[in-house]
């Protein structure tokens, strides 16, 4: 098919998983059972028998956790589809005839098969979006994600930030939602107050949404919440539900995508967050020339080819006919998404540059219109994402500082920083006693503490900063190229002997740090 061939799918179905009450399980059952009495009347199911069977848990009854109205590859390569329930794992399939015929085989899913799909969705599809090659990648593993959504335990969030408004950001999401869903985005409000955000997160995910947008999220913010960082490395979430007493489990499936100007991810979620930065070259982004006049009526029009490409990529991952002792690990905390999903973008950007090279030697000289793309490594966006964190480099900076004054593993104590960093003598007051060179050294080191710790520091005394360096002990962090980490040793039953020191780790053949 070629970029201009329109294989508009169907409008997908508005589907939900909700619990039937008495009556209704009641009328359930009585479609396929009759009750009669002693006089061979037809009789209504007893109440009792009908509450019975809906607290019983025997496991005679299938349990059901999402509605795929798209096809899912499994780890084997096998494609799940059709329409029905599939009991194993416990996901009712609504996927329409269409789709199945526009689906790829395995054996259509050749490396230069793959290549082509690639380059058809970073060239064509995303030939509009202002992101570089990683971030358009980055867009890829984001739909990918969509649709494998209901195998992963666990998955990252994604970011998509420019730096002024009309770069952009909301056109890319709901190209990401057509393409995955048929439908446009599901947007949230973000709140300030992290209570209403755990609510709202809980009643999203009870409703199953495909994917969520926290949008209207303040310029410039650096976004950490504790309940979604939560939600993205569970595969179920326990929460207290709102009117009643009791609590409530519900799958975490819902890909959260986070948007706005100049944001990025804080603390925890810095680790579990891919970021696409579009560019923004001029005052009025919106009026560029743009290669399809409407990018989200282009993608509705050619969903059926889009989603050929994406099954493509995922069933021509030469993972998928791998043993899986003969797989490779996964570099990424993420481990079932990376096998599913980022080597299977990484790959297939690696065939993207193969047939860019070939064809570039083919025309001798006369080389296509398109640049020659690069290669992406996940494992190295989620770890430049973390550097960039705000908290990690402030903890670099702490561990600088400290292992300036005491090298070499030299151990020390709260006090001494106090003395040493605060202090010119230990009779001087804090503000007074320093040199202004000193003074505003203190005052960054004071900085970077609480950005490091994310608390802030009331008053500048051994015991709280001593909890402060309590905080941040254990976690390694790079200075100079360096991998350092603050040690803490508890002091004997004299009080002696004891305090912090900082150390430099061994950086092993797989970038970990390890002593």
């Amino acid at each position: 098919m070629t970029p201009d061939h329109k294989t508009c799918l169907p409008a997908p179905e508005q589907l939900l998983l909700v619990p039937l009450d008495e009556m209704e399980v009641a009328e359930l059952i009585e479609r396929h059972l009759e009750f009669v009495d002693g006089k061979g009347r037809s009789v209504h199911l007893p109440t009792p028998f009908v509450r019975h069977y809906l607290k019983r848990d025997d496991g005679a009854l299938p349990i059901v956790s999402s509605i795929a109205q798209l096809p899912i590859v499994l780890a084997d390569g096998t494609i799940l589809t059709g329409r029905g329930l599939n009991r194993k794992y416990g996901i009712i399939f609504r996927v329409p005839a269409q789709l199945d015929a526009l689906m790829p085989t395995s054996k259509d899913c050749s490396v230069l098969a793959v290549g082509r799909a690639m380059r058809f969705l970073t060239d064509e599809w995303l030939s509009d979006v202002a992101a570089d090659y990683q971030g358009k990648c980055i867009i890829i593993a984001c739909v990918l994600t969509i649709l494998e959504r209901a195998l992963l335990p666990e998955r990252p969030v994604f970011f998509i930030t420019a730096g002024q408004r009309g770069g952009g950001k909301t056109t890319t999401i709901h190209m990401i939602s057509e393409a995955a869903t048929g439908l446009p985005a599901s947007a949230a409000a973000w709140s300030a107050d992290a209570e209403e955000r755990r609510k709202a997160l809980f009643s999203y995910l009870e409703v199953g949404l495909a994917m969520l947008v926290w949008d209207n999220i303040p310029r410039g913010s650096a976004i950490s919440c504790p309940s979604i960082e939560k939600s993205c490395t569970l595969e179920f979430y326990t929460d207290r539900v709102l009117g009643i007493t009791g609590h409530k489990t519900v799958a975490t499936y819902t890909v959260q995508i986070f948007t706005g100007n100049n944001i990025a991810p804080r603390g925890d979620l810095a680790s579990r967050a891919l970021t696409v930065r579009l560019a923004v070259d001029r005052i009025d982004p919106e009026n560029r020339t743009f290669r399809h006049p409407d990018p989200i009526e282009w993608t509705t029009d050619h969903r059926g080819q889009l989603l050929a490409a994406f099954y493509t990529l995922l069933l021509g991952n030469p993972r998928r006919s791998q043993k899986k002792s003969e797989r490779s690990p996964a570099p990424t905390r993420f481990k079932a998404w990376w096998d599913m999903v980022g080597s299977a973008v990484e790959f297939a950007a690696q065939q993207h540059v193969a047939l860019v090279k070939e064809e570039a030697e083919r025309f001798a000289g006369d080389p296509p219109d398109a640049a020659p793309p690069t290669t992406v490594d996940f494992k190295t966006l989620f770890l430049d994402g973390e550097e960039d964190e705000e908290q990690a480099c402030s903890l670099a900076s702490v561990l600088d500082v400290l292992t300036r004054k005491w090298p070499d593993g030299a151990m020390f104590q709260a006090g001494n920083v106090v003395k040493s960093i605060f202090q010119s003598s230990g009779n001087a007051s804090y503000a007074a006693s320093i040199a202004e060179g000193e003074a505003e050294a203190a005052a960054s080191f004071k900085a970077a503490l609480e950005l490091a710790t994310g608390k802030v520091v009331p008053l500048v005394s051994a015991p709280v900063i001593n909890w402060r360096l309590q905080a941040l002990k254990d976690t390694p962090a790079i200075v100079d190229g360096k991998a350092l980490v603050l040690r803490y040793t508890k002091p004997n039953r004299n009080g002696r002997d004891g305090g912090f020191r900082v150390v430099t780790l061994k950086i092993d053949d797989i970038g970990q740090a390890a002593m």
